[in-house]
């Protein structure tokens, strides 16, 4: 039994390594020949003239390049110019307005220094106001009372926003 294993192990070894015989026993590859130097060559290499006083090598000949051609010079065609491209114009864009709520519209108007635009938002709230209670309010404050208007605008110098009770609209008067 020992034996059999031993004649296996070496049977396989010995397939196993066939491959590597197969390339030691590939044919040689052809030499590859070798450059000779040539004699002229040899005078001119110190050192494969092995030791041998050579004469220096001569002058290498100058080799210049050759003469540019100059521009050909056209002539310009007398008659009319050529007309000028038109200057690029950036194209016009406009930044979008942001869209606002109608309450910031009417916040907008109420803080502007602007009387008119503060009359514009006080008799909308004032008409609202005639057309869910039915009359007037007493005073203007109690527009804002009814959430009908964030706040009151501040008049101009000397003048004061009041309600014309005939003409049922919100109007600038001079103060007493």
């Amino acid at each position: 039994m020992k034996r059999l294993f031993t004649a296996l192990a070496i049977a396989s070894l010995a397939g196993c390594s066939q491959e590597q015989w197969n390339y030691a026993e590939a044919p040689p590859a052809e030499p590859q020949t070798q450059p000779t130097i040539k004699p002229a060559e040899a005078a001119v290499d110190p050192v494969s003239a092995l030791g041998e006083n050579v004469s220096p090598p001569t002058q290498p000949e100058v080799i210049s390049p050759p003469e540019p051609t100059p521009p050909k010079v056209v002539e310009p065609v007398v008659g009319e110019p050529l007309p000028k491209p038109p200057a690029p114009t950036p194209p016009v864009t406009t930044p979008e307005e942001p869209k606002l709520s109608p309450a910031e519209i009417v916040a907008r108007k109420l803080i502007s220094d602007d009387p008119e635009e503060n009359l514009e938002v006080l008799n909308d709230a004032l008409q609202t106001w005639i057309a869910v209670k039915g009359g007037l309010p007493e005073k203007i404050g109690d527009l804002v009372m009814e959430e009908l208007l964030p706040m009151l605008p501040m008049a101009p110098q000397g003048k004061i926003f009041a309600i014309d009770r005939v003409a049922k609209l919100v109007v600038l008067v001079a103060k007493n």
